[in-house]
This record gives structure tokens, sequence and C-alpha cells, in this order.
């Protein structure tokens, strides 16, 4: 099984001491940041698309984390979460439509005073995109990378005020918390 992410592993401290305990991993993937928490005291529900909490569902790793949900699920569930989790999902989802969803999504999920960390593929600001993006959009448009400006841009109209971010050589984390 993969590595959890680095900002999960790097900021799992900072919501410890806030008492953010109740998580939601939005995009699961594989599980390896919602076991890595789960193993450390964290409550965490997952979620991700059908078809892959039907490919989760039977594997004895799902038993740890709090519940499975598909993320036509998360409209409705209103979890109340401390801290919602994003690693490298938001760069894939391409379409105006399905970021704002994610978003509501994520926010109408979160308890306010509630924190949401979002790893992203990064492009620094000033830097223009590059051959990196030539799959997806052209540089006015790129989705597949974002600034740390640009992500406050589609996260302030849902209530989140960026409260840290880091650079890495390829990441952008950034904590928002809603208000």
């Amino acid at each position: 099984m993969s590595r959890e992410a680095e900002s999960v592993r790097r900021y799992s401290p900072f919501f410890k001491i806030q008492k953010a305990l109740k998580v939601l991993d939005y995009g699961t993937g594989t599980m390896r940041n919602a076991l890595y928490l789960t193993d450390r005291g964290f409550r965490v529900y997952a979620a991700d698309l059908p078809e892959q909490v039907e490919r989760l569902r039977n594997r004895p790793a799902t038993q740890r984390v709090k519940r499975l949900l598909a993320t036509d699920e998360l409209p409705q569930s209103r979890l109340n979460v401390d801290l919602v989790l994003s690693t490298y999902v938001f760069n894939i989802i391409m379409g105006q439509q399905e970021r704002h969803s994610y978003l509501a999504n994520a926010a109408a999920n979160l308890r306010p005073g509630g924190y949401l960390l979002m790893e992203v593929r990064c492009r620094r600001p000033g830097d223009p995109c590059g051959d990196s993006c030539h799959d997806y959009f052209s540089c006015g448009e790129c989705a597949k990378t974002l600034t740390h400006d640009e992500l406050d841009m589609l996260l302030t109209p849902h209530g989140l005020r960026r409260v840290s971010h880091y650079y890495r050589s390829h990441a952008l984390a950034a904590i928002y918390r809603r208000e």
C-alpha cells in the first residue's frame, strides 16, 4: 500500500491538538490517509466514487474506518466532521460544476470552525502552465495545477478561509477553516 500524503503526516499532530479528530477523507482512493489517521486515534469516514467504494467494500481494512460512503451520499450526509481531507483529488476534477459540487459537499459535511486540508499539484504564483498541463487545458484554463491564490478564490465562496499553506517541489498543501 502507498504511503500517506506528506501534508497528512505533517499536520496530523496539529489536528490532534485542535481536537479535530472526526475526519472525512474525501476521495479516499486506496484509503492510505484514512488508515494512517485511524491508526493514530482519529475517527475517519472514507468517501469516494461509487465504483471505488465497491472495490473497497469487501477489503478487511474498511472495517477500521467509521463508515465507507459513496460520494453521491455526501450531499445528504451532514457528517459534521472536524476535518475534511482532500489530497490530490481536486486536480483531477476538471469541470467547473463538478468542482463546485465537490467543495459544496466538503463544506456541508464540515462543522463550523472545522478544517479542510487540501493538497494539490501546484504551480507557484507567477509560473505559467507548462508542458505538464498540455493534456488537459490551455494555460488560461489549466485545471491540473493550482496556486494558493487560485484555491482561495474557489474556497472562499464556500465559507472557507486559508489558515496556513506551504509549497513543496510539486505540491501545495493548504489548511482552510470554515467560518
